[in-house]
């Protein structure tokens, strides 16, 4: 049980922390945010990484369902089936937030792949697999 509670800790907090630096940095390509108030612009973040951090839970969930394992091991098919999923579940985000919400655009400095923007479109696969990988250490899970 202390190493289930110490990995989704050290998973969750991991997560937050490097989805926080990833969209504060990646947060200046989207129209509006480069000349946000810190008073604004901070807590959007704040909330940013905080659902960054469920999906990479998520995505870990999904993984461990998949593997029927669930401490699975960071072997090629449990992280290709992790990234897959992050890039689908990013995809379906960016599109629906730009394309049919409208919720946010992007600054011409955006790359784009496929229609959505390459940074977020990456960044819960990425900082998912990288969390994980902290927290299996940080647990002692080998």
């Amino acid at each position: 049980m202390n190493k289930t509670v110490n990995f989704f800790a050290a998973l969750a907090g991991t997560a937050f922390l490097v989805n926080f630096c990833w969209e504060s940095l990646h947060g200046l390509l989207y129209k509006g945010h480069p000349g946000m108030a810190a008073s604004d612009y901070v807590p959007m973040m704040l909330s940013m990484a905080a659902m960054d951090t469920l999906g990479v839970v998520a995505l870990y969930t999904f993984t461990a369902l998949v593997a029927r394992r669930w401490f699975w091991t960071l072997g090629l098919f449990n992280s290709i089936c992790f990234f897959l999923s992050g890039l689908v579940s990013a995809y379906a985000v960016e599109y629906v937030t730009i394309f049919i919400v409208h919720y946010w655009q992007y600054e011409t400095s955006m790359p784009i792949l496929l229609g959505v923007g390459l940074f977020p479109l990456f960044q819960i696969s990425l900082t998912g697999l990288f969390s994980v990988f902290v927290a299996r250490n940080i647990a002692g899970i080998r």
